[in-house]
């Protein structure tokens, strides 16, 4: 006898100009619903949980609905097939390796939440580096990237030349590929860009701009020990960088907004696109980025925040009017939100962030918190023998963190595309920031899916909460997890 079949808690409803789209966030299955029926149908599929009765659907869309994840078993376990996905993504993930040179830097900012300290990775860790690049690579993993990093990491260059090319000559040795990346704030760079790049294998650099020159100077400023080599203020050296390494790679423009200079955003692109960085042989990309209060240190910044509204204006600005190949959008893909099918390297098994205090960190943001550190590096610099776990008490929460198993998480159809959001502020117990990634979703994925479509919503629409957190069956049916 013919069985009833259950909705997908993860089926979300988006209003087309004609009919309706569903998206399944799990499956990231997208079809278009319309004709006479179009409201009913896609009613029945989006709301709450509920059981379909045999007959409901004729036998080729119901087949379609079971293939794409509509339709699933009433006792199918929905989120255990997330929870597997995020687990193999954090064994699967690439090796990346953020080596912080230095936690100096030569500029000022006053939102920089970091501790200036002389710890600096000395010349003779280099070796120490490419250990921990071998363990982490384990002879099973072929690919190799390095983010260099900082304070500023130029400001540790001799030891960035010295581990970069023992880092490559290992990579050679062993078949592995090499690739590296580098967050800079653009000052301290050699007089040569191209040639420092192909040396390095640098694909992608990230610099950072707090708007247009008069509030980038004021927020950048030099620090007294580290007075400017020349004559240019730090916007007019990171524009001139900028001019140069659109021409030789990969360049990420990272706008830093606030209060202070969100007006400024659109000057800056206009002076982007003045400059031609947007028309190189290599791509060059604008993010905005609201400063925020990371940690407890930062906690400084949380007056000068911007509101979520404001921050979705800057945003749609910045898709107004830059360019499509301009625009860094990690949501969609091939035209429709997908699943998350990767982690951030905190998250990744085999990755690891070295601090230049001889820690290791999870995520970047913690770098120069010791109280933060999830272990040492033997070799390099403040070494204790006998360290336990006890002794990073952090190490056992990032290893076990799995957002499916979480109160809310583990309820929200948002998971498949979200995964938590950032585990960091798991980590912190920051719940306002976790409830804004919520906001986000349910304001902008009608809208990724529409965009899919070359089409649009209404500029009210959003989801509800009630569509975030869905009840479960009328009747739970056994094996079936309740909401």
């Amino acid at each position: 006898m013919e069985q009833a079949l259950a909705t997908s808690r993860y089926t979300f409803r988006v209003p087309m100009s004609e009919g309706y789209a569903l998206f399944h966030a799990s499956s990231g299955s997208v079809f278009k619903v319309d004709g006479p029926d179009a409201e009913e149908i896609s009613t029945l599929l989006s709301g709450d949980r509920r059981l379909v009765p045999p007959g409901t659907f004729d036998e080729r869309l119901t087949a379609r609905l079971r293939r794409n994840g509509f339709l699933v078993e009433p006792g199918f376990d929905e989120v255990a097939v997330v929870r597997e996905r995020y687990w193999a993504a954090r064994g699967s993930a690439p090796v990346v390796l953020l080596v912080t040179t230095t936690m100096d830097c030569n500029l000022g900012c006053y939102y920089c939440y970091e501790s200036r300290t002389p710890d600096a990775l000395r010349l003779t860790d280099a070796e120490t580096l490419v250990d921990i690049a071998a363990q982490r690579l384990g002879g099973r993993k072929r690919s190799l990237h390095v983010d260099w990093y900082g304070g500023e990491p130029m400001l540790g260059i001799d030891f960035l030349e010295r581990g970069s090319l023992a880092l490559q000559e290992y990579c050679r040795s062993a078949g592995i590929r090499y690739h590296a990346s580098i967050i800079s704030n653009g000052t301290r760079w050699p007089d040569d860009p191209q040639s420092f790049v192909a040396r390095h294998k640098i694909r992608e650099v990230q610099i950072s701009f707090d708007g247009m020159k008069d509030n980038h100077d004021r927020r950048r400023r030099y620090r007294p020990e580290h007075r400017s080599l020349t004559d240019q203020s730090s916007f007019e050296q990171a524009a001139a960088l900028v001019d140069e390494l659109v021409r030789h790679t990969r360049v990420d423009l990272r706008y830093n907004a606030d209060q202070g200079n969100a007006g400024d955003l659109g000057a800056f692109i206009d002076f982007a696109k003045a400059r031609g960085w947007f028309d190189g042989p290599f791509r060059c990309v604008l993010m905005v980025a609201k400063l925020s209060a990371y940690s407890e240190r930062s906690s400084f910044l949380r007056p000068h925040e911007l509101d979520p509204e404001r921050f979705e204006e800057l945003q749609d600005l910045a898709r107004r009017e830059l360019p499509s190949k301009a625009q860094d959008d990690q949501d969609i893909v091939s035209g429709f939100p997908h699943p998350k099918t990767s982690v951030c390297g905190a998250l990744a098994h085999d990755s690891a962030v070295v601090g230049a205090d001889g820690l290791e960190y999870r995520c970047g943001l913690q770098v120069g918190e010791p109280g933060r550190a999830t272990g040492r590096f033997l070799g390099m610099p403040g070494v204790r023998p006998g360290d336990s776990p006890e002794s990073f008490p952090d190490q056992s929460w990032w290893a076990d963190f799995d957002p499916t198993t979480l109160p809310t998480c583990s309820r929200c159809s948002f998971l498949p595309v979200c995964w938590g959001g950032c585990p960091k502020r798991h980590l912190d117990g920051d719940g306002t920031a976790i409830r804004s990634e919520g906001g986000f979703w349910r304001t902008n994925l009608p809208r990724m899916v529409a965009a899919g479509f070359t089409d649009q919503v209404a500029a009210d629409f959003e989801f509800t909460e009630a569509e975030q957190f869905r009840t479960g069956l009328p009747v739970e049916a056994p094996g079936e997890t309740s909401c």
